[in-house]
């Protein structure tokens, strides 16, 4: 029987890894455009998942078929969706924009849970949520609340926050998996799905002239690929949807707002960016919430 322990582990690296493509994504993305990107990345995921996985697929057939529905679902959000409008997004708005919006997908998923499976909303679960918030907000705007008054508000944030909106949905409905569903087949489904759903708008972007891009694309950038393709894009998914199956999709999705504090820490250890006092006080707030977010589990392990 797995324990909230291994739940949590598996939510702390799949943020690890997505904080990684946060920053990775930043970069790579003014080179590439989201369809040719995101493709770029789940094909290949696809490719390996079915190669390890496909003997598992077969006696999972009469699962899938009854849940096609759910996995097309959540394949269409966190395969296509989620991934496309962020890097559409961040073409145009800064990477401070849209790591706010980010940061409100605990907040969302709360209200979503709320509305679709009418789960109580505790108080120390809401404050810990509007905590962490308060600690990645303060992190994004590098310790001075009055930079968020220059914030300029355009299509790359409308794109943005779709982003953020359809992860919230995600993590709201993922908890609808069925538990004789193993995790390997059933992120091997969302992202096969996800990747034949997507591939129309790959082959027209192809038709239009943007598969040249492969050839202009460095060994710096292919490495960036390569980690795209393993990292937030397999291990996150396996990782993320197995802590929260455990720990729940509100306490689960709470580990969103370490998204871009892991961001903000791989910047600082690969980019050799400065270590400021505000990254101290806003990851101590970051992980206070967390902490009461979760509280609960761990006080009914106790008892």
């Amino acid at each position: 029987m797995p324990t909230a322990l291994y739940g949590y582990l598996g939510l702390i690296f799949a943020a690890l890894f997505w904080g990684g493509n946060f920053m990775f994504g930043k970069i790579i993305s003014s080179d590439i455009s989201p369809i040719m990107l995101n493709f770029s990345r789940w094909f290949p995921a696809a490719i390996i998942l079915l190669l390890l996985f496909h003997r598992r697929l077969k006696p999972a057939l009469p699962l899938i078929r009854k849940y096609w529905r759910l996995l097309t679902a959540l394949g269409i959000l966190g395969i296509i969706f989620f991934p496309v409008f962020l890097y559409q997004g961040l073409q145009t708005t800064t990477a401070l924009n849209a790591s706010i919006y980010l940061a409100a997908v605990p907040m969302a998923t709360l209200l979503i849970n709320r509305l679709l499976f009418h789960d109580a909303v505790r108080p120390p679960m809401l404050f810990g949520a509007i905590l962490s918030f308060i600690g990645v907000l303060y992190l994004l705007v590098q310790g001075e609340f009055g930079n968020i008054l220059h914030l300029n508000i355009n299509n790359g944030d409308m794109w943005a926050i779709g982003s953020a909106l359809s992860w919230a949905v995600y993590c709201s409905i993922v908890r609808l998996k069925p538990p004789q569903l193993t995790n390997s087949v059933f992120v091997t489904s969302l992202v096969t799905i996800g990747v034949i759903l997507f591939t129309p708008l790959y082959l027209y972007a192809v038709i239009q002239g943007e598969g040249a891009v492969y050839a202009k694309l460095d060994g710096y950038q292919w490495w960036i690929m390569l980690y795209l393709v393993v990292f937030p894009s397999i291990l996150s998914y396996v990782f993320w949807n197995y802590g929260i199956t455990i720990v729940g999709s509100a306490k689960g999705a709470s580990f969103t707002n370490a998204v871009p504090l892991f961001a903000a820490i791989l910047s600082i250890v690969v980019l050799r960016e400065p270590i400021r006092p505000y990254h101290l006080i806003s990851s101590l707030l970051i992980i206070a919430g967390l902490l009461l977010c979760n509280r609960k589990v761990r006080s009914r392990q106790q008892q």
